[in-house]
């Protein structure tokens, strides 16, 4: 995982106020943070080692000494780091060409941070986990809907069936019928929505492997978890409706489908075969056949 600075502006306020105090310390004296041990950061901090541990954990880092080599890569690199989160402001716009300019700038920059948040690690654990489940519930309602959908038709391509009912109800009565040798997916950038916490808590009770697409810093639903793909804060502070966010989890649907692909050797096959399924059937020789 890169960008350590950037993840730890993201989570800064979901923070608790010991593992806080040594986020500052890592932002504010990066260069001094990757000299010290963990009981030196400790005490630098304010603070205490278990906190420290907790931030590592909470961020998705094996330990301290895995933080501290991201946080070096920084302190010693050429790349400054983004500072998100990303907002629009559309007060500021004076009609569609900035407007156009304004949304692409603002998009790649949050993409760009996707990087910096999303852990290598966890993407290798979602996917062994997929590759090898028999069963494979996806959750999502509103925006999160439109990537697990997404993430819905493209296993499918790959050959892999799973399930999305489009109804929040039954998504949690088809997560009762999960086992531990299932995935479920659930989609919630907020990871507070009642309803995917509903899906996550029963699929845990059934002994499904839980993997969660939500924001950086640590909610409700990243707790109940076994393996979170994070994307960027990037929608808190305004109301203009999922935006970065979808696209966000969008991207990591990609990623997670190339990595399929990569993983899973009988791809090319499947992605050939539902390709000339859909196109034959959707041909003007078959229309006429019928």
């Amino acid at each position: 995982m890169e960008g350590c600075t950037t993840l730890l502006k993201q989570a800064l306020s979901y923070l608790s106020p010991s593992e806080r105090k040594v986020a500052k310390y890592l932002l504010e004296n990066p260069q001094d943070a990757v000299q010290h041990s963990i009981t030196i950061l400790a005490q630098e901090s304010g603070s205490s080692t278990a906190a420290v541990v907790r931030l590592c954990k909470r961020l998705k880092f094996d330990g301290y000494s895995d933080l501290k080599l991201a946080l070096a890569k920084e302190v010693y690199g050429n790349s400054p780091p983004s500072e998100g989160p990303f907002m629009f402001d559309l007060s500021k716009t004076d009609g569609a060409g900035s407007i156009t300019s304004m949304m692409v700038d603002t998009v790649c920059e949050s993409i760009t941070s996707l990087k910096s948040v999303l852990s290598t690690r966890q993407v290798e654990l979602a996917v062994e986990a997929l590759a090898n489940a028999e069963k494979i519930l996806l959750a999502g309602i509103g925006a999160s809907a439109l990537a697990a959908m997404d993430m819905y038709q493209k296993l499918g391509r790959l050959g892999i069936y799973s399930s999305f009912p489009n109804e929040p109800d039954l998504q949690i009565v088809n997560a009762c019928a999960l086992n531990n040798k299932s995935v479920c997916i659930v989609f919630s950038y907020s990871g507070e929505t009642k309803t995917m916490r509903q899906v996550a808590q029963q699929a845990k009770k059934a002994g499904a492997i839980i993997i969660a697409v939500t924001r950086v810093g640590g909610n409700s639903l990243s707790k109940l978890a076994d393996i979170v793909l994070t994307v960027p804060d990037s929608e808190a502070l305004y109301r203009q409706g999922a935006t970065l966010s979808r696209l966000n989890q969008l991207v990591v649907v990609d990623i997670l489908y190339s990595s399929l692909i990569v993983n899973k050797g009988d791809a090319g096959q499947f992605i050939t075969a539902t390709w000339k399924a859909v196109t034959h059937a959707n041909s003007p020789g078959e229309k006429q056949k019928k």
